[in-house]
């Protein structure tokens, strides 16, 4: 029995390696395309005088501009959520068209797809946060750095606990994305830009969104965004497992 769970976890590791490398071919010119602009951006803004590139993309509108109606969309915010979305668009509908066939034959369970899916979302995440901010926390001064406050922690603490921020709330928004797309592809990609865009005009306190403002920020959104996040998984993974994709 213990033979066919490292079996199986082999498998697993196996199917996930292949996938990434497929999804990889898919992406790749979207990938580099946006990482690159996003990347010359940064370098850009580092050229202005007097500017801190981490408040820039992540500063938000703060609820009193909100009432008092004087918004502007924060547009290197917008950009920076949407553009994950942008790299993945139909990723996951084309992989399955690719590979779906030919790995149900391989005697894989829908469930290893799905789990493999949340993976490589999770990867796509993990990857563009921890690149695109070590970029900004590499371009800006380090007595700024030292400075920065988010919640009670300072420094690179505070650093840290944005990538994660960040990282959840892309990660989300990847997973609302493809778990809609499965079904209608066009929702897929207009709910989760209509929701970030919701967030900057809207004051309702327990949008998820709002912990990626640093004027909205607080201990109870970004636990809120956790379990929100944990939960999706599970709708995700449940919706995979028992329909059929209109693929």
């Amino acid at each position: 029995m213990h033979s066919k769970a490292v079996d199986s976890k082999a498998s697993l590791v196996n199917l996930f390696w292949d996938q990434f490398l497929f999804l990889w071919q898919l992406i790749k010119s979207r990938f580099l395309f946006w990482l690159g602009l996003i990347s010359f951006v940064i370098l850009m803004l580092k050229l202005m005088p007097n500017s801190a590139i981490v408040p820039i993309f992540f500063m938000g509108v703060d609820f009193n501009a909100v009432k008092s109606g004087q918004v502007i969309l924060p547009v290197f915010w917008f950009v920076y959520f949407v553009v994950p979305l942008l790299i993945v668009l139909s990723g996951f509908k084309q992989l399955w068209q690719v590979r779906g066939m030919q790995l149900r034959g391989l005697r894989y369970s829908p469930l290893s797809f799905a789990v493999v899916n949340v993976g490589l979302m999770g990867l796509i995440s993990l990857i563009y946060v921890v690149l695109t901010e070590g970029i900004m926390a590499l371009v800006t001064d380090f007595s700024w750095l030292r400075r920065f406050k988010l919640m009670q922690f300072y420094g690179l603490s505070a650093l840290l606990v944005l990538v994660i921020n960040n990282f959840l709330g892309i990660f989300l928004l990847l997973i609302v994305q493809t778990t809609i797309g499965r079904f209608n592809a066009p929702l897929g990609i207009i709910i989760p830009f209509s929701w970030l865009i919701m967030t900057v005009y809207t004051t309702w306190k327990y949008n998820l969104l709002n912990s990626l403002m640093l004027l909205r920020v607080n201990k109870n959104n970004i636990l809120l965004l956790l379990a929100t996040t944990l939960l999706m998984l599970i709708v995700y993974l449940i919706t995979d497992r028992y329909s059929e994709p209109d693929y």
